[in-house]
């Protein structure tokens, strides 16, 4: 079977079974009835509709995912960020929320389409704090790949963390054995995320990074 005899409805079972939830809204991005997000949010149709579904995210996050989700709609372009969303059950949770524009033949913009997908990993879930302030090691593929996001030298890191150019050498390097102060650690990893960088990873140490792409300091 090739890809364009699969049949619609099992596209949308595929997309029902891996998102948390879809949403179609104006052309304004104004949300007029979105079921899956009252379902995932436990807010009832009214008080999503418009712009009141931004009231179900994490208050450290609903600034910057607004601002996100009003560039986006005035240049139309494509909407991608991650928020804190309070869940039905009261807990705050991770996703990623991603949305394009449909336009018409005349290049008009007729409604936007998404998708809200869970991150997964507990480390994602229920934090108050910055996502820095989790993590107390970074692994030095971790390390490499976050200067290389944000285009910056090894001098340009250790100007930003204040720490020395042979400590963030000695921690990209694989065979080091040597293990970093604490509080060096710490710097480094608030330099990355104050700078537009999304950190992942597992019992303590960061394992990869990610671009927010609504930050100013993320290159575009």
């Amino acid at each position: 079977m090739s890809g364009t005899d699969i049949p619609d409805e099992w596209l949308v079972r595929f997309i029902r079974g891996t998102v948390a939830a879809t949403f179609s809204v104006t052309a304004e991005g104004y949300v007029v009835d979105v079921p899956e997000w009252t379902r995932l949010t436990g807010q009832t149709a009214e008080q999503a509709r418009g712009a009141g579904w931004m009231s179900a995210l994490h208050e450290s996050d609903a600034e910057r995912a607004k601002a996100a989700w009003q560039t986006a709609v005035m240049h139309g372009t494509n909407y991608n960020t991650d928020y804190r969303v309070r869940c039905a059950d009261g807990i705050y949770r991770w996703f990623n929320a991603r949305a394009v524009p449909i336009l018409s033949t005349d290049g008009e913009i007729l409604r936007w389409v998404g998708a809200i997908l869970s991150i997964p990993g507990s480390f994602r879930f229920g934090q108050q704090e910055p996502i820095a302030d989790t993590f107390d090691d970074i692994s030095p593929a971790a390390l490499r790949a976050a200067r290389a996001m944000l285009g910056w030298s090894a001098e340009k890191l250790a100007e930003e963390a204040d720490i020395s150019r042979s400590t963030i050498r000695r921690l990209e390097s694989d065979d080091s054995n040597i293990s970093a102060r604490r509080t060096n650690i710490a710097r480094i990893l608030h330099a990355l995320s104050n700078h537009g960088l999304i950190l992942l990873g597992h019992n303590g140490v960061v394992m990869g990074v990610t671009e927010d792409y609504s930050s100013p300091h993320i290159r575009g």
